[in-house]
């Protein structure tokens, strides 16, 4: 089961030690900045709050399911409680985070989510910025400072999910693939959530082609990793460099538990390809590619980075009408929906973590910016569209620190 928690919340600014103020409507998905007409909203630098109600069907709450709240992106640093309990926090931006809230929820009935969003960003924060002391007409003021040449968009810019699991779950997916001739292989490599010391759950694995055609299906009890050879295997080509470019596979997993007895199915899109690089060319495929495209941001009028679809769409009119066939995500990662289109269209990807402008390396900040590169790796390693990382950009490598640290 599942439910898009879109919509309006009640939003409020908090100043310093006030925690009391005025409650306005806020829609999510969406940057908060430039939907009123304040510009103290505008400009606001440090917490704000979200909050709202929703309803939880009774029959989610069967004993044998788990109930998740996923976020697609808050920017930058969250809190978020359900029913006044703390379930999670998660900092850097424009990545996703969830938790299982089965234990907070009441079923049958409404429930509340308050989100707490600060956009401050320090010299340890991923990407960096300064708090400046400054002085004005009105006295002193704390502003927010930083290098990099984009406006610092905040407040909850992607899709809230509430979704159910069986208790035995599909927690991770790694797939790559290899062509031979006019055979493509897929491998793939599975990690189970909730599965207990008592039960061997089955694995159903099934391959399906662009039309649903079955062209692999096979069932047994250690089937967390495996190899897949698809005859005949329909390449996933980029724009231009095939007539039917970005052509997808599904992989589908079926996992069934016997002590719950509940089937957990998950479609992952799968483009067979590979990706190869020389001296002097990257290959597609065996083939030699010319990257033309761009590097884009995420930045609409009123929404600043909400996922907005009429934009997406656009975005890849425009790309084909120039002849494109790649982009950079500068200087942060894209929405899951704008990947999810470049993989059906067969636009590349160089995916690029948030950290820009780098400077002032320490051990805190190198932390951060493994973690943040993980969580990254972790929701665009399947994308066929993706065919490099971007670890940082413009960083200040000049400076004495910068070799140890990106080492």
């Amino acid at each position: 089961a599942l439910s898009n928690e879109k919509g309006i919340f009640h939003f409020k600014v908090v100043y310093f030690f006030l925690q009391t103020g005025e409650v306005i409507p806020m829609p999510v998905p969406a940057s908060y900045n430039d939907v009123t007409t304040e510009r103290y909203i505008r400009d606001h630098v440090g917490v704000v709050y979200y909050d709202r109600t929703f309803f939880v069907p009774a029959n989610w709450d069967a004993g044998s399911s788990r109930v998740w709240m996923r976020f697609g992106s808050v920017h930058y640093a969250a809190k978020v409680w359900i029913n006044g309990h703390l379930v999670m926090m998660h900092e850097i931006g424009h990545l996703p985070f969830e938790k299982e809230i089965t234990s907070k929820l009441r079923f049958g009935a409404k429930n509340r989510v308050t989100v707490e969003v600060d956009n401050t960003l320090y010299q340890q924060s991923i990407p960096q910025g300064r708090l400046v002391e400054i002085n004005t007409d009105m006295g002193p003021k704390t502003v927010q400072t930083y290098t990099f040449d984009f406006f610092n968009y905040a407040g909850i810019h992607r899709p809230v999910y509430l979704y159910t699991t069986p208790h035995t779950y599909l927690d991770d997916m790694t797939i790559t693939t290899d062509v031979d001739g006019s055979t493509g292989y897929i491998n793939y490599a599975l990690v189970l959530g909730g599965v207990t010391s008592r039960e061997t759950p089955r694995i159903q694995i099934d391959v399906l082609d662009a039309d649903g055609n079955f062209v692999y299906s096979h069932t047994d009890h250690d089937g967390l990793k495996g190899r897949i050879e698809v005859p005949d295997a329909r390449l996933w080509w980029p724009y231009l460099m095939d007539p039917d470019p970005g052509y997808l596979y599904t992989l589908q997993v079926r996992v069934t538990g016997h002590i719950w007895g509940h089937d957990d199915v998950y479609r992952q899109p799968v483009g067979i390809r590979t990706v190869e690089w020389t001296n002097s060319s990257v290959l597609i495929n065996g083939k030699p590619i010319y990257i033309r495209g761009f590097g884009k941001h995420e930045d609409g009028n009123i929404r600043g980075k909400g996922l907005d679809y009429p934009t997406l769409v656009r975005d890849f009119n425009l790309f084909k009408w120039v002849g494109g066939n790649a982009f950079r995500t500068s200087h942060y990662p894209y929405a899951e929906e704008i990947m999810d289109f470049a993989d059906r269209m067969g636009i590349m990807v160089i995916d690029e973590c948030p950290s820009v402008d780098t400077e002032n390396y320490s051990p805190t900040l190198l932390q951060k910016h493994k973690d943040s590169l993980g969580e990254l790796i972790r929701r665009d390693k399947n994308r066929p569209s993706v065919i490099m990382w971007s670890v940082a950009n413009e960083a200040r490598t000049q400076l004495a620190d910068a070799d140890a640290y990106f080492k």
